[in-house]
């Protein structure tokens, strides 16, 4: 659907990304026990040429944007029906673009994102903090320059692929400015085998399984001062609130994935069923196609005005209208899902549970914003 406002090389990728997951994620799914995060497969993906989708081509990509990251990440959800699975590649998709070759000077892009697009290095994005999450007055870790290096000490937490990577992007205060000493961060490539970095135990996360997410501790990590990624004293805005924006688009694909398929298994119960249609079901399935046309429309905008970037304009309200139009879908869904006998289906119940998880991400962050934006309506 809307395909004719995508070109034919996307179109094609697309295709590729749905074979794939076809082919090498739904049976991964079908096994169940998906606890252990699946490396063979990872390294399949990366084989497939699925972990440079948003890389430039000169150094081995396919040098798409984020409405290429979006669109795919419908596809591999819908195809492949694991959210845990398409969270691990979008993460790595997103920081590989945002991080190192948005903010990448020459020598870090040509060292790291050949890797980067063959999937033989992760990066994993370290921001949040234990119990402050990711607010810039909280966040504690710092790094103090050494003549060459920065001696950089704190802790970490819930980095998405953190038990896997290679590579850490490490958010640090190296300074503070203005007359209030407003913190500055820089960003720092970390090697995950650099002395004093230590892994804290994986983080056993009831849904979007086996996305794998864990913490890290830093103690007197000698880090070199051109390990630092973006200019310095700058990584909050350009890293740290960049990557929440772009995230909160790019998970619009992930759902609508999710979305097509729990569509897909819902039609098939109610086939099985056979026999006359129950009264209201029609109603309440054409309910369900308009929400998810509506909730595509808005995934696909928003991310063209990423890529766009010529102001962001109307961007939060995209975002915001997307996860309660998709809270609308699944609240609606519950019934016809009765009707389909899905009470026990494993992939449905699991889907709906990373679904239900996935819309209501940071809530108590996007009501704020709901309110800083009606408040402003009032000055």
């Amino acid at each position: 659907m809307y395909n004719y406002r995508i070109n034919k090389e996307l179109a094609e990728i697309i295709a590729q990304a749905s074979r794939f997951s076809r082919a090498e994620i739904a049976p991964w799914v079908a096994q169940g026990n998906h606890a252990a995060f699946p490396l063979p497969l990872w390294r399949k993906m990366g084989a497939a040429g699925l972990m440079g989708i948003a890389i430039p081509r000169e150094y081995g990509g396919l040098g798409l944007a984020y409405l290429g990251i979006t669109l795919v990440a419908e596809a591999l959800a819908a195809q492949g029906g694991s959210l845990g699975i398409g969270l691990s590649w979008l993460i790595h998709n997103v920081v590989a673009r945002l991080v190192f070759a948005s903010l990448g000077r020459e020598e870090q892009k040509s060292r790291y994102l050949p890797g980067l697009a063959q999937g033989r290095i992760t990066a994993s994005l370290s921001i949040s903090e234990p119990e402050v999450g990711a607010h810039p007055k909280y966040l504690k870790t710092m790094a103090q320059r050494r003549g060459d290096v920065y001696i950089v000490n704190g802790e970490k937490a819930y980095l998405t692929n953190g038990p896997f990577v290679d590579l850490y992007v490490v958010l640090a205060v190296t300074g503070t400015a203005g007359s209030d000493e407003k913190k500055e961060f820089s960003a720092f490539i970390v090697p995950k085998d650099t002395p004093g970095v230590a892994m804290t135990a994986p983080l056993n996360l009831a849904n979007f399984k086996p996305s794998p997410h864990c913490g890290i501790r830093l103690t007197d990590c000698a880090i070199p001062v051109e390990n630092i990624i973006g200019a310095a004293g700058t990584a909050y805005p350009a890293v740290a609130l960049a990557f929440r924006e772009i995230e909160d688009v790019a998970l619009m694909g992930l759902v609508l994935g999710g979305i097509n398929r729990q569509m897909s298994l819902l039609l098939k119960g109610l086939r099985r069923q056979g026999g006359a249609v129950a009264e209201g079901l029609p109603a309440e399935l054409g309910r369900l196609q308009y929400l998810r046309d509506t909730l595509r429309l808005i995934a696909y905008e928003a991310a063209r005005m990423l890529d766009r970037d010529d102001g962001r304009a109307g961007l939060l309200s995209l975002i915001l209208s997307f996860r309660e139009l998709a809270r609308q879908f699944q609240q609606g869904l519950e019934k016809p899902a009765a009707t389909a006998l899905l009470a026990e289906n494993e992939e449905f119940l699991s889907l709906s549970g990373d679904l239900v998880r996935a819309v209501n991400l940071a809530r108590n962050v996007m009501t704020l914003k709901q309110i800083k934006q009606g408040a402003a309506l009032l000055r």
